[in-house]
């Protein structure tokens, strides 16, 4: 297992677990209800194993030292994905939906993973950067890509008034806060006409990039590709550019501080930690990556409406959340794609779709609590390229 470990620490070690993960994505996507659910549970195991002996984390380490081949390996890859699903329109859609839920976890994460504060609220921030998007452009006939501005303004306002009621609670009471956020939130849009009610918004404009439209059937080289595989790659683009923010946010002075609130708010007070803006800064910045993808989800729609933004869809982002690993931007990305990937195929047997989908959470929550890759030690010395500092033996007495 050293010798394996070891082979996995080159740059084609590197390049070959890229290939491996991204042919496993592939499968898992475009292959039937019963394959693809045997492949993911077969993945999960091996994760499992393999984790025993310690292969995940010099994995981990491996990326991390050859962080340039990771990079551009993985860059081909994720450019070369999307167009491997050609024309087949049902792999783009959940695709593109598993994408745009992977954004909305890392958001969620702020608050679950890093501050330890249950935020049962994580589809109204969804659906303020949806509602956004639709009023701009139905109403007001205005760029999507206003809406999803004006959408991360209101998240702001919006995190801050979620956030200042939940500063003096804890544990159970900030879940029921959380909680009956949401419900006012799918109250109000349900009442309120001006934003559609009960029917919801349709016909909400598709986005387009100087001139391009962005969710269209292109044909390439002779292959007629799916209306969403442009729109797919806005959206991984996204998901790059926020993952990026949320693993500096991780190894930042801030990220730092959540985890020590998480552990003791009080000692983290102590500490000269300011907790209420910590806290404060967990919702916010949690709330303006779910607008964006609520945004991004009301572009693949082409339709917003209460039911897609209820409490329902706040409790799946938590399932996914536990289910991939709390506090590690790989695992949230993992626990995101393999439950989504999940509910679309379990749609084929929707009368034991919920009856399937809690089996596999209770499994999940006995075998691993942790979830499938759990957090890790943060490995300041292998970012930043430092070596580790060593205390200097003391020297001896020559007259000894």
């Amino acid at each position: 297992m050293d010798g394996f470990k070891k082979s996995l620490d080159t740059a084609l070690g590197v390049i070959l677990c890229n290939i491996v993960i991204a042919v496993l994505v592939h499968l898992i996507i475009v292959m039937e209800f019963v394959p693809s659910m045997i492949i993911m549970v077969a993945v999960v195991g091996i994760i499992l194993v393999l984790d025993r002996f310690g292969v995940v984390n010099a994995m981990f380490d491996a990326f991390i030292h050859h962080k340039a081949v990771a990079i551009i390996s993985g860059v081909i890859l994720l450019i070369a994905s999307p167009i491997s699903l050609g024309s087949q329109n049902y792999a783009a859609h959940i695709t593109t939906t598993a994408i745009i839920y992977m954004i909305a976890c890392l958001g969620l994460n702020f608050q679950m993973g890093s501050t330890d504060m249950t935020n049962f609220a994580p589809a109204a921030f969804m659906g303020v950067g949806a509602y956004s998007v639709a009023l701009c452009t139905v109403k007001l006939g205005w760029s999507p890509w206003v809406g999803i501005l004006i959408g991360i303004l209101l998240s702001v306002l919006f995190g801050l008034v979620m956030g200042l009621p939940t500063l003096k609670t804890k544990g159970y009471y900030l879940s029921l806060v959380t909680m009956a956020m949401q419900l006012a939130f799918t109250q109000v849009i349900n009442i309120m006409p001006a934003l559609g009610g009960s029917n919801g918004i349709p016909g909400v404009g598709r986005f387009t990039l100087f001139g391009l439209e962005l969710y269209k059937r292109y044909t390439v080289a002779g292959i007629r590709f799916a209306p969403q595989i442009p729109y797919m790659f806005m959206c991984l683009a996204f998901l790059v550019g926020l993952t990026y923010v949320a693993m500096r946010v991780y190894y930042s002075k801030s990220g730092l501080s959540l985890n020590t609130i998480a552990q003791d708010d009080i000692a983290a007070n102590c500490m000269g930690i300011n907790v209420s803006r910590q806290k404060l800064f967990a919702f916010v910045i949690g709330g303006i990556f779910c607008s964006i993808a609520g945004s991004l989800f009301a572009g693949l729609d082409s339709y917003v409406g209460p039911e897609t933004y209820s409490f329902s869809k706040s409790l799946m982002l938590i399932c996914m959340l536990i289910l991939g690993g709390m506090d590690n931007s790989i695992g949230i990305i993992a626990g995101a794609f393999l439950l989504t990937i999940i509910s679309e195929k379990l749609r084929d047997v929707a009368d034991f779709q919920q009856l399937v989908y809690g089996l596999i959470l209770v499994i999940m929550l006995i075998v691993r609590p942790n979830g499938i890759i759990p957090k890790r030690v943060r490995n300041y010395c292998g970012i930043t390229k430092r070596s580790v500092v060593r205390p200097a033996e003391p020297q001896k007495n020559p007259a000894e």
